[in-house]
């Protein structure tokens, strides 16, 4: 398979997006011919967005010595964008692949997870793929869930997600199950270093209230900056069966298959 991949936890790093490249690796380890086109910085919770009266800088991030760098350096050096992750679909599929035909365009994957309608409408790993359909791809956003980073899960997700989006591109292919028009799959993979059973969910709908804390410095100059509570949302066991929100609580793989984008 030919793919590209973008996300919007940004290049490798511990801290804000540590699965990237394990993933990457993974599926050029099983013969998938790989392009990379990332978010220069953690671009969470931004959707489908386009800051468009700002100039998108290009960048590459050497896999070798995990450096950024203004020129290409190495064949399989990422592409990385200073925009969001929709700019990064529509740059890399318009420009700077423009001659290439892919099979699939994968978001992700997400460190943590992108379940219920409040989460999955703001993330921008669910935006690139939104994007990718946009542009006429078939398109799959995945999230490995939980946050564990312990190298047995992290392997365990890899795999699952791989034969995940095999699974759905082969029978598209053979025409078995047309791949939906307009329509893109939402994966999120809990975070333990066993096969979980998967289900194909609808959304947990749920809601909340500020998401941002009132600040006053030493002038008396009020500011708010992004501080969200989810504690409540999350622990709260309200996931009704056959959502995804009921999946992830019970450690199974939820699938969003019915994700439209009518244009």
């Amino acid at each position: 398979m030919k793919v590209l991949i973008s996300n919007d936890d940004g290049p490798p790093s511990l801290k804000e997006s540590p699965f990237i490249l394990p993933f990457i690796e993974h599926l050029e380890k099983l013969g998938w011919d790989v392009r990379v086109c990332l978010p220069d910085s953690q671009k969470s919770w931004i959707a489908k967005s386009f800051m468009i009266t700002e100039e998108v800088q290009l960048r590459y991030y050497n896999r070798k010595t995990k450096e950024i760098t203004i020129e290409k350096e190495n064949d399989n050096d990422f592409y990385l964008l200073s925009g969001t992750p929709a700019t990064c679909v529509n740059i890399a599929l318009n420009h700077l692949f423009k001659d290439e035909e892919f099979d699939l365009v994968i978001s992700g994957p997400n460190f943590g997870r992108n379940f219920s309608n409040i989460f999955t409408l703001a993330s921008g790993t669910v935006g690139a793929a939104m994007e990718g359909v946009l542009n006429k791809q078939k398109a799959v956003s995945v999230s490995f869930c939980f946050c564990n980073q312990r190298p047995e899960c992290i392997k365990n997700c890899c795999e699952t997600a791989s034969d995940i989006i095999e699974h759905l591109y082969s029978l598209s292919d053979n025409d078995h199950i047309p791949w939906p028009e307009n329509v893109m799959y939402n994966v999120n993979i809990p975070m333990v270093e066993y096969r979980c059973p998967i289900h194909i969910t609808d959304f947990h709908k749920t809601n909340y209230g500020s998401l941002f804390k009132r600040v006053e410095d030493k002038i008396g100059k009020n500011r708010f900056i992004f501080s969200p509570d989810f504690t409540a949302n999350h622990n709260k066991p309200d996931g009704l069966p056959g959502t995804d929100k009921w999946a992830l609580m019970n450690k199974y793989v939820s699938g969003k298959d019915n994700i439209h984008l009518y244009l």
